[in-house]
């Protein structure tokens, strides 16, 4: 019986990180209301809607904006449909500021890494605001991304290994109680050996 939970254990830990491993992007859930702001926004790079484009972006950036935007859309018209990997509201002392939020899209062509990073701000009583965004394309992922990447693979490891220890203690745990009877009451040999036998004249 502690063979097949072995056996188990170690199929399982293998499937989980090779899954992990199958991914190459790993996609963060984001807020309904900054998903409604990025994609539409994206999109319109993707195609190449430019004034479509600046009605999420700050005024204080716009100009900024205009210098690489044919070639920004030019890389997301090529590369797969980027997905959210990086979604990290701006720490403040009592929590985070969700007013505040740093993004990145990516999405992995062949050996390229092609990525996006937003920032975004909110005023109060206000809507969200593009301060800052780029597009890239390079060989090797966006520095936050890596580190994601590692920390998921740690994760897998860790957890992976916490199956292994588990299903091998409900193995032995198993093995203990089958062999429990046998620990308490072993099982007594027939006896064979002859036993004299005094007897007391009196009780004759």
């Amino acid at each position: 019986m502690s063979r097949i939970y072995l056996v188990l254990a170690v199929a399982l830990s293998i499937f989980g990180l090779s899954a992990c491993d199958r991914a190459a992007v790993n996609v963060v859930p984001l807020p309904d209301d900054v998903a409604a702001f990025t994609t539409p926004f994206l999109a319109a790079v993707k195609r190449g809607d430019q004034a479509a484009a600046e009605k999420f972006v700050s005024e204080g950036f716009a100009d900024d904006s205009r210098i690489q935007f044919a070639e920004m859309s030019a890389l997301l018209k090529k590369s797969p449909a980027l997905v959210p990997a990086i979604y990290q509201p701006k720490a403040e002392l009592l929590g985070r500021n969700k007013n505040e939020v740093n993004l990145t899209f990516a999405a992995k062509d062949g050996k390229q890494w092609i990525s996006s990073e937003i920032r975004l701000y909110r005023p109060e009583g206000g809507k969200f605001e593009i301060e800052y965004w780029d597009v890239n394309a390079a060989e090797k992922p966006p520095e936050l991304l890596a580190h994601a990447d590692q920390m998921r693979k740690f994760t897998g490891w860790f957890t992976a290994g916490l199956a292994v220890m588990a299903l091998l203690g409900l193995a032995l745990l198993i093995w203990v109680v089958k062999r429990r009877t046998h620990i308490i009451a072993p099982d007594l040999g027939i006896e064979t050996r002859r036993v004299a036998a005094t007897v007391r004249d009196g009780d004759i």
